[in-house]
């Protein structure tokens, strides 16, 4: 992805709190397990929270994101550095291709290549994505793609979207 320098530790540890929220990642991992899944995909996993919860519900969870300084956080061999728009697994590998908040850090020409990605190594794609909001300057350097809920369901034909 074109902004990926942007996603260093700095920006890891101010968002932890967010991505570690035992609530979100809960209702997230109800959402996933709604469909009965063998393995789950993590595309934009960050600090994984999602990814050790179904492993702890029995899932065979893996994570993947592109920062390099995930390196340090992560401490399992479940997770991996990985570029979303060529993922490095067998076509249909996965029950569920998962993401949350990704999407939205995507630029827009590159999300329909990256969805194609996500479809070809998945039987079934989740997101979650937060549409289109006020966003403060840091949001803004992040959130490179800011629409509205109709725009997503356009432009992600056939994801479940949270």
């Amino acid at each position: 992805m074109k902004n990926i320098g942007a996603y260093d530790y700095q920006y890891f540890k101010s968002s932890k709190k967010f991505q570690l929220d035992p609530v979100r990642a809960e209702r997230q991992a109800h959402a996933i397990m709604e469909h009965f899944p063998g393995n789950v995909l993590d595309v934009g996993c960050g600090w994984g929270a999602v990814v050790k919860l179904l492993r702890d519900y029995g899932v065979e969870a893996y994570g993947v994101d592109n920062a390099e300084a995930l390196r340090d956080i992560w401490n399992s061999d479940y997770f991996s550095i990985e570029d979303a728009r060529a993922l490095p697994h067998e076509d249909k590998q996965f029950d569920v291709v998962f993401s949350a908040d990704f999407f939205e850090h995507v630029y827009e020409d590159e999300i329909e290549l990256i969805l194609d990605e996500m479809k070809r190594v998945g039987h079934h794609v989740i997101a979650e994505i937060a549409f289109e909001a006020p966003l403060t300057e840091r949001q803004a350097k992040y959130h490179v793609t800011n629409k509205p809920k109709e725009w997503w369901k356009e432009k992600l034909p056939g994801v479940e979207i949270l």
